[in-house]
This record gives structure tokens, sequence and C-alpha cells, in this order.
């Protein structure tokens, strides 16, 4: 009986690999993936998102190098949609220290700081993140004309 809850929670449970296992296979397997998403306009479609969901802890893991060469755009916006999903963020903010790509992990924070009720470790890397000029800049243009109130919102918010 142990046994049967056992498996059943392991199958219901999303994404339990942490990035650190994602392999150089897997990478390119999800880089060829994308660019054959469909996409409205400069957006992906719904249909492109829940076809990525499952590729989550492959855009995580994927390091400034595995992604150099390539426009940060796409990568970006599909972060976008899945960040749109309630499961996707979840899993985003768990693996937050699992995310390799600095512009990437730069946007998962703003995002998931966005959406409300960050983690301790959100926090504290946007903190750190307004402190240095580069980081603070890149913040700025995720933010757009939000920015202002995107830093006082982030230096206003607990530490815990």
């Amino acid at each position: 009986m142990i046994g049967s809850i056992l498996s059943i929670l392991l199958v219901l449970a999303p994404y339990q690999a942490p990035a650190q296992q994602i392999s150089d296979a897997q990478k390119k397997v999800f880089l060829n993936l994308l660019k054959g998403l469909p996409q409205k306009g400069e957006f992906f479609t719904d249909d492109a998102i829940k076809t990525a969901g499952p590729y989550l802890p492959v855009l995580l893991a994927l390091t400034n190098k595995d992604i150099e060469g390539y426009d940060i755009y796409p990568f970006a916006a599909l972060s976008r949609g899945l960040c749109d999903i309630k499961e996707h963020r979840q899993y985003a903010t768990a693996h937050f220290g699992e995310i390799r790509h600095s512009g990437l992990k730069l946007f998962w924070a703003a995002m998931l700081f966005n959406e409300g009720n960050p983690s301790t470790e959100i926090v504290h890397f946007l903190k750190d993140a307004l402190k240095s000029e580069a980081q603070a800049r890149l913040l700025d243009e995720v933010t757009g004309p939000n920015f202002a109130d995107f830093k006082a919102r982030v230096i206003a918010a607990p530490n815990n």
C-alpha cells in the first residue's frame, strides 16, 4: 500500500529532477524544439507554451555558453509564457538557484517577484542585482516604465 502511494506521488510530482542533471543532449533537443515552436507575432502561442512546459528544467539549466550566439529574446518570450502558468512558476521558484543563464535568471527573478509572494532567495537575488549597475540596467529594460516602482517594491520586500 505504501509503495503504491509513493509510486503515485512520484508520478504526480512534476519536475523533480534538478537542473544539474540535464544533459547536453537534452539541451540540444530543447534548442531544436524552440526553433520550431509556433509564434503569434513576437510571442509563442498557447500550444507552443504547452509543448515547451515539460522542458522547463532544460530551459533553466541552459548556461550562458549554451545559448551563446542565440538571440536571448525567444528564451525570454518562452519564459514569459511559462511563467503565466502556476505550475511552472512553482517549479521555477523551487529551483531558482539552479537557473544557470545570468540573463534568464534575472528575467525569471523579476517575473516571479511580480507574480507575488517571492521566495527569500529571489528577494535577496534582486536586492543584490539592484546594487550592480549592469544588472540594475537589465532590470530596467525588463521592467520598462515600471522600473522605479519595481525597484521600490524590491527594496521594501522583507528579507525573511
